[in-house]
């Protein structure tokens, strides 16, 4: 698996995540999933071989779930997680020690997240803060909404840029097929533009910008779990993939205490996405 390695040393490593990998080990993952890779990388290059990561440990830590040995084990040094489909930054723990040190500002919310999205429509309020619980769909078990019964959940927003519509002629020369343009010419009336969004989700919820933004009458272009029919129809021929990428993560570093800031560039896919729209004209 290629993978890019943003930053690494005896206790962290931070990667931009490609899309079409699944971060966690489970029976529905056939495929080799971040999890699986990370743990065999370091057990081949002898990674995992700091031996005084007691240090790290917080002060308060709850050992309920297991010792720090055993809750690393089990995780295989997984601190959070993306979707499938989501690309951008991820953080991976080397000890026990900074797995639980790591978790412990997850749960807290001590960590700071930024994504970059594109989502259907022009935006009549560009900065705000959505705040509505999240819970599963009685109706897909693969979805998630927004439910008075469900999990406290808040995203901030802000829109960057607003895209009037898609350059067919630039998404002709990009490889797109022929019928497939003309079927987007002809059904252009179905669009009204596309916002370039940064978000800041203050929990972490499952799906919880994806179901913020739907929600709000913005769904991401190319999602194919919350786009109505007719978008989901026309997404597909000029972006695969819901687009989401994790930009940006801070949180407070388990050996020297300081914050650091770390960034992930946006994948390929996505750049080609930005380069086939076109701003007011």
């Amino acid at each position: 698996m290629n993978i890019e390695i943003i930053y690494e040393d005896k206790d962290i490593m931070l990667i931009n995540k490609p899309p079409g990998v699944v971060v966690n080990e489970a029976k529905t993952a056939k495929e080799e999933t971040i999890q699986s890779w990370f743990w065999e990388r370091n057990k081949n290059f002898k990674s995992f071989e700091r031996k005084d990561y007691g240090s790290l440990i917080p002060d308060d830590f709850d050992d309920s779930y297991g010792s720090p040995e055993e809750i690393f084990q089990f995780r295989q040094g997984i601190v959070h997680r993306l979707d499938k489909e989501t690309s951008g930054i991820l953080l991976l723990a080397k000890n026990p020690g900074s797995l639980v040190n790591l978790l412990a500002q997850f749960k807290k919310r001590q960590t700071k997240k930024k994504y970059l999205c594109l989502a259907h429509g022009k935006f009549g309020v560009e900065a705000d803060l959505i705040s509505a619980p999240v819970g599963r769909s009685t109706q897909n078990r693969m979805k998630f909404r927004v439910d008075v019964d469900g999990r406290e959940s808040s995203t901030s927003y802000q829109v960057k840029e607003f895209y009037q519509g898609i350059d067919l002629d630039k998404l002709a020369q990009s490889g797109v097929g022929e019928s497939d343009v003309k079927l987007l010419k002809k059904n252009k009336n179905s669009y009204q533009g596309f916002s370039l969004v940064e978000c800041w989700p203050k929990t972490g919820r499952t799906h919880q910008i994806r179901v913020h933004m739907n929600y709000i009458k913005h769904p991401l272009v190319g999602d194919k779990l919350y786009l109505g029919k007719k978008r989901l129809k026309f997404d597909p021929i000029w972006c695969s993939r819901h687009f989401l990428h994790a930009s940006q993560l801070s949180f407070t570093h388990p050996d020297t205490k300081k914050e650091v800031i770390f960034e992930a560039k946006l994948t390929s896919d996505l750049e080609q996405v930005l380069k086939v729209l076109y701003e007011n004209k």
